[in-house]
């Protein structure tokens, strides 16, 4: 089963630029040269693009399994719905959203999963063999398949960062995974779990220094902020904070700026998605963009070929490595004051 990846490897180039060709971006300026170079080795691998004739009759089905206030305030999960129906629309897709898997019509071939799902969920899946794919996470990568960012990448290189500074103090700001249902279980947050691992490794992690809040929403950073410069004062914050998202660093920042908190200067914050806020905040967010058109195109491209392959049965994990963004809040080089 051929994917975008593979014929990224095999032409030498991005995956992005291998989606957009793929996937007949209008909007995508490229050399016929690169669009033919492409084009020949996905025939070769057998490729099948989402835009295909054999795509186009398919029922697909996408649930957002995400807290609906908190898909309100992160932009993220906002902008992933609009890509998720701007594609559908460009490539003729018939994709209809729902609000769990029991509501699922029968006559579903195939279905995005995006957000945590508690065990009953799960099992559903199992049970009634549905064939599907995770985006941006993966409840259990030995059974189910997913396009999701290279967390691990994104920890290690923004702790390497810090390092780079002489860095000896840094904290973690994150959120709680939410879950539906009585059942719910705790989702392991990967951007904490690698970020604990990483710090102790190389010796500047501190138990103190690490804040989880009720959910990855800016109010929920807001209130940590808050927190943090309660019980510490200017001179006692760590030299960076590593935030889970965006919108959770813009609360934060909110609070660092109303306590006159200078950032960088005072502490420095690295996040993680790219929203397009980012760049507008103040100061704007030094962050790690996560290429959503390319991750939601990786999956309904697996997704279309495990639909004509039901025999693939073994689970494929597919990591995209974010770009690190420099902007203000952690820039390239930091002058002195």
């Amino acid at each position: 089963m051929t994917t975008i990846k593979e014929i990224a490897l095999k032409t030498g180039y991005s995956s992005a630029t291998v989606s957009r060709i793929l996937n007949n971006d209008q909007t995508f300026s490229v050399a016929d040269s690169t669009r033919e170079t492409v084009q020949t080795v996905a025939r070769q691998l057998e490729y099948i693009s989402v835009g295909s004739n054999q795509f186009l009759d398919i029922n697909l089905a996408v649930i957002f399994s995400i807290n609906p206030d908190e898909e309100l305030e992160d932009v993220y999960y906002v902008k992933m719905r609009e890509i998720i129906e701007a594609t559908a629309k460009k490539s003729g897709l018939k994709i209809i959203f729902y609000k769990n898997v029991m509501e699922l019509s029968e006559n579903v071939r195939g279905v995005l999963l995006i957000g945590k799902f508690n065990q009953d969920a799960l099992n559903e899946i199992i049970k009634k063999e549905i064939i599907c794919v995770f985006v941006d996470s993966n409840p259990n990568p030995g059974i189910f398949t997913s396009v999701q960012p290279n967390l691990e990448f994104t920890i290690t290189r923004a702790l390497n960062e810090f390092r780079s500074r002489n860095f000896t103090k840094v904290g973690f700001i994150g959120g709680k995974l939410w879950n539906k249902g009585d059942n719910a279980f705790q989702f392991d947050d990967l951007r904490r779990r690698y970020f604990e691992s990483y710090a102790k490794e190389i010796s500047i992690y501190s138990k103190e220094f690490v804040f989880i809040g009720s959910d990855f929403s800016t109010s929920s950073g807001y209130r940590i902020g808050k927190k943090i410069l309660n019980a510490y004062s200017e001179n006692e914050l760590p030299q960076a904070f590593l935030i889970g998202s965006d919108s959770l660093a813009i609360g934060v920042l909110r609070a660092f700026n109303e306590e006159n908190i200078s950032v960088p200067y005072t502490t420095a914050f690295i996040s993680i998605n790219d929203i397009e806020v980012a760049k507008f905040s103040s100061p704007s967010l030094t962050t790690f963009k996560i290429n959503i058109d390319d991750m939601i195109n990786e999956a309904l491209n697996l997704l279309h070929q495990r639909i004509i392959n039901p025999k693939t049965t073994s689970p494929e994990v597919v990591l995209k490595s974010p770009e690190l963004i420099y902007r203000e809040t952690f820039p390239r080089k930091i002058d002195n004051r």
